[in-house]
């Protein structure tokens, strides 16, 4: 499987904001308010995830070399695509390219408890509950160095 994230552009936009999760991952932002935050913040780094050359899915992160952190900020695989290795192969993939890019030590990212999805795939390549709460969310930290 191949991997990679592209921008969000005019040609796969409408694709892009149509992809959903299920009705019991209600915690999960929508595309399009995740590109509308996009388009307001600077900083942040909107990504369509394509696998084999299928859209499956959408990420969005901020690099800070202030404090040495890859935030991601949004992360979904759309529900057709779930359990199939995506999400784990997105999240890999993202940790390359963190550690490719010069002071960041770690990657960052914060989930509602009741996802538990979420939290099994984060904890499975090496992501820690930190214990702390950000805006009612468990913040989950990866060591890359």
């Amino acid at each position: 499987m191949t991997i990679e994230f592209r921008q969000v552009n005019e040609d796969n936009f409408k694709e892009c904001v149509g992809l959903s999760v299920r009705d019991d991952q209600p915690f999960v932002a929508t595309n399009i308010k995740s590109l509308a935050q996009a388009a307001i913040n600077p900083e942040a780094v909107p990504r369509a995830i394509y696998a084999d050359g299928t859209m499956v899915g959408f990420l969005m992160y901020i690099v800070d070399r202030g404090s040495g952190e890859l935030y991601l900020w949004r992360f979904m695989i759309d529900q057709r695509y779930q359990g199939k290795g995506y999400g784990t192969a997105s999240l890999g993939l993202l940790e390359r390219m963190a550690r490719a890019e010069p002071g960041i030590v770690r990657i960052k990212l914060s989930t509602e408890p009741s996802n538990s999805n979420g939290i099994k795939v984060y904890s499975s390549v090496g992501f820690v509950d930190t214990g702390l709460l950000e805006d009612d969310e468990e913040v989950f930290i990866k060591e890359l160095r």
